[in-house]
């Protein structure tokens, strides 16, 4: 099994599914991050909340699920994988230290600490790190008790209020099963997902639904808003705090079916540069941040509303924030990423 799927991975139309696979999640996590503080207030555009809830009900949950995807399938044997842990830390740490950087030339708080991970940005690689070290840890055991335990973990998780974004917490317990579940299948149980015509027509129909759903109940996107994140714990859904496992359940099987749908209607094809920026997922995450906070701090959204209007503004922020997922793909902005995982590799040697 473990040579059939490692051949897999070197085929060349599971790559180019998998990187217009990537390509779409990273895209949709630069415009999540874009239209975030328009949603935090009580008064703020419907639209824009319904559109959080719609690309935060997958798009995380997709991105984790193919990195673990993509981490070699490992037995009793196989070594600690140094290499890949080394370097997503050492991502973290330089990411802070960038953002801290961009923070202080406009004149903000910079807030750096190597080990500091209360953030709500750099906590991907953080969590990255953590899902390869427990994935390692438990590869002798048997894979239905471990996806098992994680699953009740991440459920439960959400009830202790000590845990949060200290040390990315709750987000690693919340989405390790996401990223058991991709480390577990195979490549060819995707391929085989995506290559069903009537699964694409079901797809459509689960989608469609879903973004209704998000933006005609008010109530949905409220509640299921802080959950989607991973970093809450139940305590902000109030009276319905008690019920947060199931809440928790719920929203993991929406996380499901919208994250298979949007695989299943995924072109297989290779779609030119799209096709290419699968492959700089990384460099994209690392960048567009620094890119954002710029255009926060000199409110573009404010100028571009006061000149078109509220809804239009925000669909032209969309439009910038996938130009800027563009622009964090070219080349130079391979630094510092690809010398970091270089160098996560120079020192296990």
């Amino acid at each position: 099994m473990n040579s059939t799927r490692l051949t897999q991975h070197t085929e060349k139309p599971r790559i180019y599914l998998y990187d217009n696979i990537k390509w779409l999640a990273i895209v949709f996590v630069v415009i999540g991050h874009a239209i975030d503080f328009l949603t935090h207030t009580d008064s703020g555009n419907r639209f824009e909340k319904s559109l959080f809830v719609i690309i935060y009900s997958f798009h995380m949950p997709l991105f984790i699920f193919m990195s673990g995807l993509f981490l070699k399938p490992m037995n009793r044997d196989s070594k600690l994988p140094k290499d890949k842990i080394i370097s997503f830390l050492a991502i973290g740490i330089v990411l802070r230290a960038f953002t801290s950087v961009v923070r202080l030339l406009l004149g903000k708080t910079a807030g750096f600490s190597i080990i500091n991970m209360s953030d709500n940005y750099t906590w991907f690689m953080d969590a990255m790190a953590a899902f390869i070290l427990l994935a390692w840890i438990l590869r002798s055991f048997d894979k239905r008790i471990v996806f098992s335990i994680a699953l009740i973990v991440g459920v439960m998780a959400g009830y202790d209020k000590n845990l949060g974004d200290k040390f990315s917490l709750m987000r690693i317990a919340v989405f390790f099963p996401v990223f058991l579940i991709g480390h577990y299948i195979t490549p060819e149980m995707i391929l085989k997902l995506n290559s069903k015509k009537l699964l694409k027509f079901a797809a459509a129909v689960v989608i469609v639904g879903f973004v209704a759903l998000c933006l005609l109940s008010k109530g949905f996107t409220s509640q299921f808003r802080p959950l989607f994140t991973g970093r809450n714990p139940y305590s902000v859904l109030g009276n319905y705090a008690p019920f947060g496992a199931f809440f928790r359940i719920l929203t993991y099987l929406i996380s499901a079916a919208v994250g298979l749908s949007v695989i299943c209607l995924v072109p297989g094809k290779k779609l030119g540069y799209i096709t290419a920026m699968g492959a700089k997922t990384l460099q994209i995450y690392f960048w567009h941040r620094m890119i954002l906070i710029t255009f926060e701090h000199f409110d573009v959204y404010g100028k571009i509303s006061a000149a078109t209007g509220g809804t239009a503004a925000t669909a032209i922020y969309i439009l910038i924030a996938v130009g800027i997922a563009f622009l964090c793909s070219i080349p130079v902005l391979s630094f510092p990423t690809k010398q970091l995982l270089a160098m996560g590799k120079k020192t296990i040697k």
